[in-house]
């Protein structure tokens, strides 16, 4: 019978007109480019047209992503737009980037998304997002901020300057005068050591009227140059496709020079600063706002008028051709791929995406386990379940039972801080990664969480309510169980009631590890999680039952099954068994079957012994040495378990 529980899945997808040549066609892809890869391996990139020479050259330089698709994705969890159009697709959580603050921008934009309200919205500028403040306030779109288009390159590229010789000026962009081609000849005629590099092309557009427009713009400037008796200096070459790569444009470049009428940003100024080569740019372009005059470009004023335009960039041109590459390097750290924009913007892109892992104003952190030896894609599906949660103010930790060797790609991967245990993998390693968690925890919660479990969307939210409704410091809910494809009620534990488990033995363990929800303030006075794992999932009962002993109080939300507990081949039952022998009930229920057997009496093995099946032991109080070590351990994340064990196990869940 098939499952009627479904787990959301997070399968984010960019959306954009086309992916002919320009610049925010090109931010579509350096921002799949920058997402974690388990994001990226999710993400549909969904173009509205066949015209693709963009994406063509990104595939041959190893661009990819999930899917590359023309026609509309059927189950998206959400929309991330660059100019796309909604109509007639699926609703969904839909994010916009914003590109351009020019009146045909804002045309576009209120009648595209006029029926839109609760966007997430960010801009590649500060200037866009103040044009469109009001716009966002009147339809309700939550602004997340300013996020940059990345940039691919990082490296030093400018030439050798010489004040006394040639002085080469780069210049990209398509060919049409709100774009300043038409100071360029003019340009020339003020500095005759200057030679200009134009990388421009009438086909850098799909549209038959924009193409034929574009052409006469070039025609225009050229006829131009050679009346001005500059077309020698004037070096006009094809821009081509190559999103990723915008070193050989600016090799041995001085400058660039930015000099559009009105830019939502101007990605080229960004690309040629994480070239290490200064620019120049007009007031009106959003990179403006990066300049700082005298260090890494110079600004200047917009003016209709070519000539004038020539005569304000030629003085900025000068100064900014002296300037430092390391200065401009510096600028664009947190620009390029290359460098470290994935970690500047992982928050931005995260809250874009509906895919964050990191929120501002947490209460929760969550401690995310793994071992080396498991499935990796259990991993990837507790990190979504994570993502999915509607309950957004948590972080999250990654602790991995493993050597560095395998636990650090899993954190870049993810992006996520590390705990490791620097150690090859042992059933008794898992409850320090926790206890090092709870130590580090400056949140007001802690939530465990094992890499073959799964959280459904509203477990946080409601966990976080109920605790402090009922003003408790734990929180448990009943499971699902997910096994062979299906997703069912997990019915035979726990079976009674929270309040008849603290015996002091863990076979009366009624509150499920993967359920939980604890303060951290209390586990870390009731004395945080065992310095090794013990017994058979005694680990985490004794934290229970020491909660319980500082007076904690303990709710159990039988209301909900909002925790899918994954049943798999490798549990580490077996293991646990084999080491640390079976449990006190385990093993009277076996006396009592021997005993039986040998009166010639049938007995079951289920029912429980006396009124609860437990003993009056208590866990054992650590012994001196024991305090000693737990003093002794570090709560670093470079910290590893001691004492080391002394043999290693098969992989255990």
């Amino acid at each position: 019978m098939a499952s009627s529980y479904q787990l959301p899945r997070v399968n984010p997808c960019f959306v954009t007109h086309n992916l002919a040549l320009g610049g925010a066609q090109t931010a579509v892809l350096r921002y799949i480019s920058a997402l974690p890869e388990w994001v990226r391996e999710r993400t549909t990139l969904y173009s509205q047209s066949d015209d693709m020479p963009l994406l063509d050259a990104a595939e041959k330089t190893g661009f990819s992503c999930g899917d590359v698709t023309r026609e509309a994705p059927a189950d998206p969890s959400s929309w991330f737009l660059s100019y796309g159009n909604l109509s007639g697709l699926p609703q969904r959580p839909t994010s916009l980037v914003l590109h351009s603050w020019d009146d045909a921008g804002w045309r576009f934009i209120n009648r595209a998304y006029d029926d839109l309200y609760g966007m997430t919205v960010a801009g590649v500028s500060q200037k866009v997002l103040d044009r469109y403040a009001g716009w966002a306030k009147e339809k309700n779109h939550k602004v997340v901020g300013v996020m940059t288009p990345p940039v691919s390159e990082f490296t030093s590229a400018k030439g050798q300057y010489d004040p006394k010789g040639r002085l080469v000026v780069g210049w990209m962009g398509r060919p049409l005068e709100s774009k300043g081609l038409m100071t360029l000849p003019y340009l020339l005629t003020q500095e005759p050591r200057m030679v200009i590099r134009a990388w421009t092309g009438a086909d850098t557009a799909g549209l038959e009227y924009t193409q034929r427009v574009q052409a006469e713009a070039l025609a225009k400037v050229k006829e131009l140059a050679e009346n001005l008796g500059v077309a020698d200096r004037l070096d006009i070459r094809p821009l081509d496709f190559n999103p990723f790569n915008y070193k050989h444009r600016l090799e041995g470049c001085h400058v660039l020079l930015g000099n559009s009428e009105k830019e939502g940003y101007l990605l080229t100024a960004a690309e040629a600063l994480s070239c290490g080569i200064p620019v120049v740019v007009t007031k009106t372009c959003g990179v403006a706002d990066l300049i700082k005059n005298g260090s890494n470009g110079y600004v200047i004023d917009w003016n209709s008028n070519p000539k004038r335009l020539a005569k304000a960039a030629h003085k900025a041109l000068l100064k900014a051709a002296n300037l430092s590459s390391v200065d401009c390097l510096a600028s664009a750290a947190n620009l390029s791929l290359g460098a470290n924009y994935a970690n500047a913007h992982r928050q931005i892109l995260g809250q874009m995406l509906g895919t964050a892992l990191e929120h501002p104003e947490a209460r929760v952190t969550v401690g995310l386990r793994i071992h080396k030896g498991t499935d990796l894609a259990k991993l990837d599906d507790a990190v979504c379940s994570l993502a999915s949660q509607t309950y957004k103010k948590f972080k999250v930790k990654l602790l991995v039972d493993g050597p560095w060797a395998f636990a650090e790609p899993l954190a870049k991967r993810y992006g996520l801080p590390l705990i490791c245990t620097g150690l090859e993998p042992d059933i008794e390693h898992c409850s320090w990664l926790h206890r090092q968690a709870v130590a580090e925890c400056d949140t007001e919660f802690y939530k465990p969480l094992d890499y073959d479990d799964q959280l459904m969307p509203t477990y946080l939210e409601r966990a976080v309510h109920v605790m402090e409704r009922e003003k408790v410091d734990v929180y448990g809910c009943l499971l699902l169980t997910h096994e062979n494809g299906e997703i069912t009620p997990r019915l035979h534990w726990p079976n009674k009631s929270v309040d008849t488990m603290f015996t002091g033995n863990s076979d009366d363990n009624m509150l499920p590890h993967s359920s939980v929800l604890i303060r951290a303030e209390v586990a870390r006075k009731a004395g945080n999680y065992q310095e090794r794992a013990i017994g058979l999932g005694a680990d985490d009962y004794h934290l229970w039952y020491r909660v319980h002993q500082v007076g904690g109080k303990f709710y159990r939300d039988d209301e909900v099954r909002n925790v899918v507990y994954r049943i798999h081949e490798q549990n580490s039952l077996k293991i646990r068994r084999a080491r640390f022998g079976d449990t006190e009930k385990k093993r009277k229920q076996t006396i009592l079957q021997k005993a039986a057997a040998a009166a010639g009496i049938t007995v079951m093995a289920a029912p429980a012994i006396g009124s609860t099946g437990c003993t009056d032991e208590k866990p054992e109080p650590p012994k001196e040495k024991d305090k000693a070590a737990e003093k002794a351990t570090s709560t670093s994340a470079t910290s590893t378990p001691a004492p080391a064990p002394e043999k290693t196990d098969p992989p255990h869940s």
